[in-house]
This record gives C-alpha cells, structure tokens and sequence, in this order.
C-alpha cells in the first residue's frame, strides 16, 4: 500500500535518507552497528538489577526480566522515532530550501531508520521470549505481532508529523516533550508489573493508554500469557475502540496539521 502511495522517485529519495540517516547514526563509533544491540541490553542490565535486587519490583512476576526488555525495546522504538523526527524538518532545512521534496519523507525517514533499529532488538527480544513463554506459541502468533507493531508504527507517524511541523514554529515543544515522554514512560507500565497497582480501576485506565495497551499485549502474547491486558480486564473486545480511537485522532489531527503547515516549512526553517 506504501509503494501505491509514494512514487518511485520518492521511494529512492525515501530509501537514501533511511540509508544516510542510519549511518550517521553510528559514524565515528568502534563498534558500529552493534550498539542497535547493545545500547537496549546495557540499559536493560541497569533497570534489571535496580528493580529487581533492590526495589524488588520485579520479584515473584512469571519471566519479568524478558517483559521488561521487551517493553523497553518498544517504548525505545518510540522515544527515539519521536525524538529525531520533531527536529528533522528543522535538521534539514537546507535541504528543504534547495529541492523540492515531499516534506513528508524527512519525518519518516527518521522513523524507518529507529523502526530499523527495533528490528535488530526485537531478534534478541525473541531469542529470550520464545523458549521461556509459560504456553506454546500459538500459531495466530505471527499475526498479532505484526498487528501490534503496525499500531506502534500508526500512532509513532501520527505523534511525529504532529510534533514536526510544531517544532517548525515553536522550538519550545522540544523541552515540553521531553517532559511528556517522561511522564508517558512511567504510565505505560514499561517498568513495573500491572498487577502491582492494587486497583483494578487504575489498572483499566493505564491501559486505555495506547503505549501501555500495546506493551501488555505484547507481552501477553511473546512472554507470559497470564499479562493483564485491556480485553482480559474489561472482558469487553469492543473497549479496543478506545487506543485505536486516540491513535486514529492522532493520525488525523497530525496529518492535517502537517499538510497544512509544510507548505510553509522552506520559509521558516
């Protein structure tokens, strides 16, 4: 469906970007592209030992060390896609005022190049998550995967055209998001177990959040298959209007934001 809606010249144009911005990313450093690797795994051996040796968060919770790298290394995918598209536009404004290019492309390089990255996660994520899931993965298995990512994907492009085109005009909103990113972090239950909030009210409401939603399923599915998750809590399938409906407002109101604003891009960057 991609390919139906970007031209081929734009798909080139699309392809050298990723390509340059995943280069850059590593240039000048020893070990290269093994830090896509590394980087998830060190920070994941930090967080492991504080929660579990000493806060002993983690303590008693069916494989939580593979649920807490596994929702690291989504939240990662995240935080990094947002963070280098809020400032793209801006970052390649050179570029922007000497060819004529769909200003779309420059955010979603960005974000295939951090997309690429969670690739490389997510093979170690699946080399722990497989054999110590507690029940046989099931064969829908490769179909509610993709399905997950897709969503991450869909409310990551909807939040970063937003927050590009923003940044354009406003260069506050970098400091502004991080803020929110942090606060974002703690309520979608990256780091903690759901079962440690004793209300069931609150463990409903965290999981309306389309972060959290994701993660748990997630979860649910690759490595413990007891996971809260927002079905399971409100016994209700339809209650899955309510993530989607925010990412599907999001998409919508970052689209047209961004298609409205870009014209304006060459001028103000």
């Amino acid at each position: 469906m991609l390919n139906r809606i970007i031209s081929r010249k734009n798909r080139i144009l699309l392809s050298e970007m990723i390509k340059t911005d995943f280069k850059l990313r590593y240039q000048g450093s020893v070990l290269g592209y093994v830090w896509s690797l590394l980087k998830p795994l060190m920070l994941f051996a930090i967080m492991y030992t504080v929660f579990t040796q000493f806060l002993k968060i983690g303590k008693g919770i069916p494989n939580y060390a593979v649920s807490l790298l596994l929702g690291l290394v989504l939240w990662n995918f995240f935080n990094e896609a947002t963070s280098s598209a809020l400032t793209s536009i801006v970052d390649r404004g050179s570029l922007i005022r000497k060819i004529n290019i769909p200003r779309y492309l420059i955010p979603i390089s960005s974000i295939a190049s951090a997309f690429i990255n969670m690739l490389f996660n997510l093979i170690v994520v699946f080399a722990f998550a497989i054999p110590a899931h507690n029940k046989p993965i099931s064969f829908i298995t490769p179909v509610e995967v993709p399905l997950l990512l897709i969503e991450l994907i869909v409310m990551t492009v909807s939040v970063s055209f937003f927050l590009s085109a923003l940044y354009v005009k406003y260069r506050d909103i970098e400091h502004i998001w991080d803020v929110f990113k942090q606060a974002l972090f703690y309520l979608s239950v990256i780091i903690f177990p759901l079962s440690k909030v004793s209300s069931v009210k609150i463990q409903k409401l965290l999981l309306l959040n389309p972060v959290a939603q994701i993660v748990q399923d997630a979860r649910s599915v690759l490595t413990y298959g007891e996971t809260p998750t927002l079905n399971g809590l409100y016994a209700n399938r339809f209650v899955m209007a309510v993530p989607l409906g925010l990412i599907a407002l999001a998409l919508i109101v970052g689209g047209l934001y961004f298609k409205k604003t870009s014209k304006f891009f060459a001028e103000e960057v």
